[in-house]
């Protein structure tokens, strides 16, 4: 009886640790029921296999961004001296064709009595720097990840070439944005190295502004001092966002507003809110500089127009 009563009780101990073994294994693999999650703490924890949830971890740390983005920074700056200054473009004094948000981060820094020409590049290096230290990242680069991050931006902004074309079948009235912005002054008559930087500084500053910078500030508001569930602070986040990127652009011709602007201007602001909070900010950086130089710079050369 004593025999039997001890096998009975290995026998069910066995049975009891059975699922829990099983529950434990099936937590530390990718899938479950937060897949993302679990797809992005295994590849945190297993850094040195190259795999899509390793990019998808490495992609949105602030070091492998910073490593993506100093390239469009230098080209920005150096571009805007060589090709969008006064005297590149013909224009008199100092005056120079720039980013209404590259502006509008300069005159914020004046405002503080800190100016400089290349402030707003140095204000993005430096809280990219300290968002990898306060992370405690190690100091690894991984120069494939940036590769993959430009290829990802390039697919992600097809996406707002079919929306322009949508868009514009929808009102057939006036040309499409795309269109409208490649026609507009001062695009028109800049030389396509001058496009090629203003769409990078588009890229970089818009994105600075109106997703990095607009959104958290909005989101804290909501729910760190109004005490709104974080969810639905971030839904409200995002629309706000791109509602002030909308009205950001020229939605309007010779003083009369244009429906298809103000429709492709929302949609495309959301769209860039989404691949923000989705992929992180390098990503959509990339995206937004790829879709305004296919729009602004490809586009002209394939059609002869330079």
């Amino acid at each position: 009886m004593a025999e039997q009563r001890t096998t009975r009780r290995r026998t069910k101990a066995s049975s009891a640790r059975a699922p829990r073994r099983s529950t434990s294994k099936q937590s530390r693999t990718p899938g479950g029921a937060d897949p993302t999650g679990a797809l992005l703490r295994f590849a945190a924890r297993r850094a040195d296999r190259p795999g899509l949830g390793w990019y998808l971890e490495l992609s949105q740390r602030p070091l492998q961004i910073l490593i993506f983005l100093l390239p469009l920074v230098g080209l920005y700056e150096v571009g805007t001296w060589l090709y969008a200054s006064g005297a590149a473009i013909g224009a008199s004094g100092n005056q120079s064709i720039t980013i209404s948000a590259y502006k509008l981060l300069n005159d914020f820094f004046g405002a503080f009595g800190v100016g400089g020409l290349y402030l707003p590049g140095v204000a993005l290096i430096t809280v990219l720097v300290l968002w990898h230290v306060f992370a405690r990242d190690r100091w690894e680069v991984h120069l494939g990840v940036p590769l993959v991050m430009l290829v990802e931006s390039l697919l992600l902004a097809i996406p707002l070439l079919v929306l322009d074309q949508l868009i514009n079948r929808l009102f057939a009235a006036g040309p499409s944005p795309a269109m409208a912005l490649l026609s507009g002054p001062p695009i028109e008559s800049l030389s396509w190295q001058a496009r090629l930087t203003l769409s990078v500084g588009a890229g970089l500053y818009e994105e600075l502004v109106f997703r990095m910078i607009i959104i958290a500030l909005i989101h804290m508001v909501l729910v760190d001092f109004g005490k709104m569930k974080t969810g639905q602070g971030a839904i409200i986040a995002l629309v706000l966002s791109a509602v002030a990127f909308t009205f950001y652009h020229d939605v309007a011709i010779a003083g009369v507003v244009q429906p298809q602007r103000i429709a492709f201007y929302f949609v495309s602001g959301l769209f860039f809110a989404s691949v923000y909070v989705v992929r992180g900010f390098g990503v959509v950086v990339g995206t937004h500089a790829a879709y305004d130089t296919l729009v602004i710079v490809i586009l002209p050369l394939l059609m002869g127009d330079t």
